[in-house]
């Protein structure tokens, strides 16, 4: 997967109708349900079919930085756009981005573990564009950031979600909460989609199942 390099500035790619968008390389992705043996929660082990868990099939992924930010835009088909929690069956739709905290090769499907964590950039239609910044070492040990250096935008419109992640590409002040990133080099990323009207919140979702290279343009 590639990230490429761009003249542009940090406001203009935010936004996730910016015609630039249009020349910067997508890759299409296949999404599968998170196993039921992976929940966290028992409840959820015992009510709900696997089948039925992961609605959201195919996403979208854009990947660009300009020297010092960078984007992600994803977007996938959803006829209803969800921003509350309706009746404990209905909440909203939301998406994020996986990557390793400290290198190696964690679990995706497990959020992590104790020795190689992950660090998620994680969004909520309900969130009003605010994003979370959150790090795991396993299932059901996702902490929340007291800062979060991420900015989000989000559109709706014609059947479908645009959401667009930004961060400063190294953040040495929160190194032990935030993935280092810089041109030249590559990543592992991985990327999650909740669909509300399906009921999928924290660890019912889709989800990509393998980690993909993500190369950074020099």
């Amino acid at each position: 997967m590639q990230c490429k390099k761009v003249n542009l500035t940090r406001d203009r790619l935010l936004d996730p109708a910016a015609a630039e968008w249009s020349s910067i390389p997508g890759e299409p992705l296949k999404m599968d349900a998170t196993p039921l043996a992976n929940q966290p929660s028992e409840y959820i082990k015992a009510s709900r079919d696997e089948k039925k868990i992961g609605k959201v099939r195919n996403l979208l992924v854009q990947a660009a930085h300009n020297g010092s930010d960078i984007f992600f835009r994803l977007s996938w088909e959803d006829d209803s756009q969800n921003t509350t929690i309706t009746d404990n069956n209905v909440f909203p739709d939301g998406c994020g981005v996986l990557m390793p905290l400290k290198g190696g090769d964690p679990p995706i499907d497990e959020m992590g573990s104790k020795d190689f964590p992950v660090n998620a950039w994680f969004w909520r239609a309900d969130f009003n564009d605010q994003a979370r910044n959150t790090i795991a070492q396993g299932l059901g040990t996702t902490l929340f950031s007291k800062q979060c250096p991420i900015q989000v935008k989000s559109l709706w419109g014609q059947g479908a979600w645009a959401v667009v992640f930004t961060r400063a590409l190294a953040l040495p002040e929160q190194k032990d909460e935030t993935v280092q990133l810089a041109g030249g080099q590559s990543v592992k990323v991985g990327f999650a989609v909740w669909e509300g009207s399906n009921g999928e919140r924290a660890g019912v979702k889709s989800f990509s199942k393998e980690w993909r290279e993500l190369a950074l343009e020099a």
